[in-house]
């Protein structure tokens, strides 16, 4: 079964500061945390582009709940 991505990401809003915004996300979150890092990404991703873009995004946990990520 293919994960499911927030239809979000098919806009040109989004796809103007995606990558802006994951390398923000990626530097907000302590290089030691690998277990799980993604999820804490995620929600700074989710976060700076609510902050800043007004960009309603929802993680890849929000858009598969029946997944386990761990």
């Amino acid at each position: 079964m293919e994960l499911k991505k927030d239809p979000v990401e098919d806009t040109e809003e989004y796809r103007a500061v995606a990558e802006e915004v994951e390398s923000m996300a990626e530097a907000l979150v302590d290089p030691n945390i690998r277990y799980g890092r993604y999820f804490f990404v995620e929600e700074e991703k989710k976060r700076l582009l609510k902050e800043l873009y007004d960009i309603e995004w929802k993680t890849t946990d929000e858009m598969n709940p029946n997944w386990d990520f761990i």
